[in-house]
């Protein structure tokens, strides 16, 4: 029997148009792993948090024909066994207050967007989606701006065939690939998990796996187009810990910034 992995998913969102996509994410891993749902509104001081999450959830679920309209909390709470909790974060520091947020609850899983930018003003400020992961050690699920990644926000159907997890020698993948392997079954019991491991030899924990296909190139260059060649609906990059602290060096963020498809980080312990 598969495990569910997550109980407690945050997504962080500034409740735009463009977040629609990481919020149908949310919502769908939600429902599928029967977790709770903390919907964590940015906002400045200046904003106001009359706002309700919920309404946004239902108008989603009707949309998907998952409720009727009209149906209230606790009616959705007993057919999908989804609840819904409101959050905000008032900080001059957002990506510390996500992470403060995210390890004060104990999260499972977190999901966010990353806003396109361009090149020079991202290095000069950085992601606040990924500086906050950075700050945490809870898997994160990106999907940049306008990337439809595996869940179809119109209708909630999900295509998740197939995964891949690029592996390193340095760093074992085991509890990662349990992970990863919990979560795609219980949104689809037939996923795929395709391992990776991009240099001359296979690394020692080869026979832990299954099947590990060896490449030889540049390390992201290499993830990026065997990504493609077999379909990845998402990319899972084990990590030392949260992501790494030295942007510019982390397998997992260069690979995000140019994958056609979302990429979860899992940190490997």
């Amino acid at each position: 029997m598969i495990e569910t992995p997550s109980k407690l998913i945050v997504h962080p969102t500034d409740r735009t148009t463009e977040g629609l996509d990481a919020f149908a994410h949310a919502l769908r891993l939600a429902i599928a792993t029967k977790s709770e749902l903390h919907v964590l509104h940015i906002e400045s001081a200046e904003q106001s948090d009359d706002w309700d999450p919920f309404l946004e959830v239902r108008d989603m679920l009707v949309k998907w024909r998952m409720i009727e309209s009209g149906a209230s909390q606790a009616a959705v709470a007993d057919r999908l066994g989804l609840k819904v909790v409101k959050a905000a974060v008032k900080s001059d520091d957002l990506a510390h207050g996500i992470a403060a947020y995210v390890e004060t609850n104990n999260c499972d899983l977190m999901v966010m967007m990353t806003h396109s930018r361009p090149v020079l003003q991202y290095w000069l400020e950085g992601s606040i989606a990924e500086t906050s992961a950075r700050e945490t050690h809870v898997p994160a699920l990106f999907l940049r701006e306008g990337q439809k990644g595996f869940v179809n926000r119109e209708t909630g159907a999900l295509s998740l065939n197939v995964v891949l997890m690029p592996v390193e020698a340095s760093l074992s993948p085991l509890a990662a690939f349990r992970r990863i392997s919990d979560l795609a079954h219980t949104l689809d019991p037939a996923a795929e998990i395709l391992l990776l491991h991009v240099d001359e030899d296979l690394p020692l924990f080869d026979g832990l796996l299954p099947h590990i296909e060896l490449r030889q190139g540049p390390l992201v260059e290499t993830i990026l187009s065997y990504s493609e060649e077999i379909n990845a609906n998402l990319i899972a990059i084990p990590t030392p810990g949260g992501l790494s602290n030295d942007l510019r060096s982390s397998t997992a963020e260069r690979v995000m910034h140019a994958a056609s498809c979302p990429v979860l980080a899992i940190p490997a312990r």
